[in-house]
């Protein structure tokens, strides 16, 4: 069996379990291990005011709308003729960062900032 143990000293994200007589720690760094996804330094993208990327994939397929849904960009990377196959991926990882890692459902609002980070693939991976 395994349960929760207070460490002293453990580091405030830290969980320490006690199983048998030993104790083992579960932090960030064993997360990703675990899941594969990286933590680090985030973008300030999220805090800036949102502007759309001239000829990006909010505004070329989705008019720059404001409220669109999880279930819209679905249908669009189903049913849509990419101009390129860069925008394929771009809306392929938004629809994976949104659908499986937080598993947010079809009727959630997008993050218009997640629109703009993923414009640029190499911050984009730094923050995924």
């Amino acid at each position: 069996m395994a349960r929760e143990i207070m460490v002293k000293g453990a580091g405030e994200y830290e969980l320490w379990f006690g199983i048998g007589r030993s104790k083992i720690r579960f932090s960030k760094r064993e997360f990703c291990l675990v899941v594969g996804l990286k933590f680090g330094c985030l973008s300030n993208i999220i805090n800036e005011k949102y502007e759309p990327v001239d000829g990006g994939i909010h505004e070329r397929y989705f008019n720059n709308n404001p409220d669109l849904l999880v279930k819209a960009l679905h249908e669009a990377f189903m049913k849509v003729e990419f101009k390129n196959k860069k925008d394929a991926l771009k809306m392929a990882l938004v629809l994976f960062e949104e659908s499986i890692l937080k598993g947010q459902d079809y009727r959630h609002k997008l993050p218009r900032w997640l629109l703009r980070l993923v414009e640029d693939l190499r911050t984009f991976n730094r923050f995924s």
